[in-house]
C-alpha cells in the first residue's frame, strides 16, 4: 500500500488532470508545479514517515505488531481524506505529511515481523518479499495512473486517491488474522503465548514437545544474551557495545538503497517528459520501467538462499553505477529526443537490477544484522537516516531532472552525480558489509561479540555458549536452564 502511494505522489507531477487542478502557466503557458513544490510535497511525505518510525519504535516494542498494524491501518484509511478533497497544493504538503505517519510505522514494523516469525532459512525469502509487495505498489500506481490520463475534469487525479481505500479492509484483516511476533513474546516473558504463536507459524505436526522445548530455550537464551548489551530496549542502547556496528551498518544499508541512482526511476514520467516525451508515451514508458518490480524481486527471492547477501550488493552498486555512467553520458547528447528511448530503456535496466539486488536485499541486511531485543528500534533509526536522506533527494532529483525555470534542467545528466556515489558504496560494501546469509540470529550475536571482521562472518566458527561469562551466577544459572530443556543441541 505504501509503495503504491510513494509512486501517486511522485508521478502525480507528469499527470494532466493534476497539473490543471495544482499547477500553474511558465512563461510558454505550459502547466507544471515548481520544482520546490514537488520537493515539497515530496519532503512532506518523508517528514511524516520520520515521525512514524520514531513512534513505531516505542510502540512495536511495547504493544507487540498486530495491535500496532492495525491501528496505522485504520489511521492510514483516515488520512486518505485529506489527499481525496485537497484544493491546493499547500493542502497536499499538509495531507502527505499526515499520511507519512503510518506509512513511517509499516516502514520498519514490516521488515521486523517478517524477520522475527520465520526460520532463518526462510528468513531471507520473507523479508524479501517486503520489496515484492513495495514493487507491486508501484506498479499499480503507474498502471492507475496511465488508465486515470482519459478521465475527465478532477476525477482525473482524485480516483487514484480514492482507490487507496479499496486496501484497508483486506489488510485489516490479515493483520487481525496473523499471529503476534514469538520474539516479541519471548522478550514480553509469554512464554505460553510463544510457544502458540510457533505452532500457528509451523504446518502441524511439525513441533514435537522436545523441539518445541529446544526452540523456546534457544529464543530464550538469546534474549538473556542481549540483554547484556541492554537491559531495557532503548534508542540510547543502539549506540553502546557491539549495537553500535550493527546501527552503522545497518543505517549505510539504507543509505545505499537511496542514493544509488533508482530514485530516478521514480521520477521517470517527469524526466521523460522533459526530454521531449508526450505525457501518454512517458506514462507509458514508466508501466514498463515498473512493470520488473514483480518478475526481478521473484528471481530474487529465488536466489535470496543460494547468493550471499554481500554479493547481491556489490551486483547491485556496480551494475546500477555502470548504468548511471551510461545515462550520464547520452546526457550530453546534442539531441535531447533522440536520446529520450535509450534513456528509457536503461532505466528499465537500473529498475530491474535495483529489485534483483539492492531492492529486496536490503531488508534482508536489515532484517538479520539487528539484535533481536534492538530489532524495532535499529530498524527505526536506518530508516529514519533512509527518510532523511529521502528528502534530501526528493529536493535535488526534481531540480535536476525538471526543464521549468526554477530547475536545474541536467537531464539524464543527472547520472553522473549518482555513477560517483555507487563507486563509493562497492567500497564500503567489499570491506564492511557482514555476509549474514544461513546464521542464526544466535550465530549473529556471537560474532558481532567477537568483532570479527566484516569479511569473514562467512568463514567463522561459532559456539553459542561462549557469551556466558563466568562472573555471572544469573546467566550460569540461566545457561543450566538453557541446557536441562535441551539445549545441548544448540552448541
Amino acid at each position: 500500500m505504501e509503495g503504491m502511494d510513494v509512486g501517486l505522489i511522485n508521478n502525480f507531477f507528469a499527470h494532466d488532470a493534476y497539473l490543471r487542478k495544482f499547477g500553474w502557466p511558465d512563461a510558454t503557458g505550459k502547466l507544471h508545479i515548481s520544482a520546490k513544490w514537488q520537493g515539497a510535497i515530496g519532503a512532506g511525505n518523508n517528514c511524516g514517515s520520520i515521525i512514524g518510525l520514531l513512534i513505531n519504535g516505542y510502540l512495536q516494542a511495547r504493544y507487540g505488531s498486530r495491535k500496532v498494524y492495525m491501528g496505522a491501518m485504520v489511521t492510514m484509511g483516515a488520512t486518505i481524506f485529506i489527499l481525496f478533497f485537497s484544493n491546493s497544493v499547500g493542502m497536499l504538503v499538509a495531507g502527505n505529511v499526515i499520511c507519512g505517519i503510518p506509512w513511517g510505522i509499516f516502514q520498519t514494523l514490516t521488515t521486523a515481523y517478517a524477520a522475527e516469525i520465520c526460520p532463518a532459512a526462510m528468513r531471507g525469502y520473507l523479508t524479501a518479499w517486503v520489496s515484492m509487495c513495495w514493487g507491486a505498489g508501484s506498479f499499480l500506481a503507474t498502471g492507475v495512473l496511465r488508465g486515470s490520463l482519459n478521465l475527465k475534469g478532477d476525477a482525473g487525479w482524485r480516483v487514484p486517491y480514492g482507490l487507496q481505500w479499496v486496501w484497508v479492509p483486506p489488510l485489516l484483516l490479515v493483520g487481525f488474522l496473523a499471529p503476534e511476533s514469538p520474539w516479541y513474546l519471548i522478550r514480553r516473558n509469554r512464554i505460553e503465548d510463544a510457544e502458540k504463536s510457533l505452532r500457528r507459524l509451523a504446518r502441524k505436526g511439525h513441533y514435537t514437545e522436545q523441539s518445541m522445548a529446544e526452540t523456546l530455550a534457544l529464543m530464550q537464551h538469546t534474549n538473556e544474551m542481549e540483554k547484556i548489551e541492554s537491559a531495557e530496549a532503548s534508542y540510547k542502547d543502539c549506540f553502546s557495545g557491539t549495537n553500535l556496528r550493527r546501527t552503522g551498518i545497518i543505517c549505510m544499508a539504507w543509505l545505499i538503497q537511496m542514493l544509488n541512482g533508482q530514485s530516478i526511476t521514480a521520477y521517470a514520467a517527469i524526466m521523460l517528459r522533459s526530454i521531449g516525451m508526450s505525457s501518454t508515451m512517458a506514462f507509458n514508458y514508466n508501466m514498463g520501467i515498473q512493470s520488473v518490480n514483480i518478475l526481478a524481486t521473484g528471481v530474487a527471492i529465488v536466489l535470496m538462499g543460494k547468493i550471499n547477501r554481500r554479493a547481491f550488493y556489490l551486483f547491485g552498486s556496480g551494475g546500477i553505477g555502470a548504468c548511471m555512467l551510461v545515462i550520464g553520458i547520452m546526457g550530453f547528447a546534442t539531441s535531447r529526443k533522440n536520446s529520450a528511448i535509450p534513456v528509457a530503456a536503461f532505466l528499465i535496466v537500473v529498475q530491474c537490477i535495483f529489485k534483483v539486488s539492492l531492492g529486496p536485499t536490503t531488508y534482508v541486511v536489515v532484517g538479520e544484522t539487528s539484535s533481536s531485543r534492538l530489532r524495532a528500534q535499529t530498524i527505526v533509526l536506518g530508516r529514519a537516516v533512509y527518510v532523511a536522506c529521502g528528502i534530501v533527494v526528493q529536493q535535488v532529483n526534481p531540480r535536476m531532472l525538471n526543464a521549468t525555470a526554477d530547475a536545474w534542467n541536467l537531464g539524464a545528466k543527472a547520472g553522473m552525480v549518482y555513477f560517483c556515489l555507487c563507486f563509493v558504496w562497492v567500497f564500503w560494501i567489499f570491506f564492511f558489509l557482514p555476509e549474514t546469509r544461513n546464521r542464526s540470529f544466535a550465530d549473529i550475536d556471537y560474532l558481532f561479540q567477537k568483532k570479527v571482521d566484516a569479511r569473514k562472518f562467512a568463514t567463522t566458527p561459532v559456539d553459542l555458549f561462549e557469551f556466558t561469562q563466568p562472573d555471572s551466577k544469573e546467566k550460569l544459572e540461566y545457561v543450566e536452564q538453557v541446557e536441562s530443556a535441551g539445549g545441548r543441541e544448540l552448541r
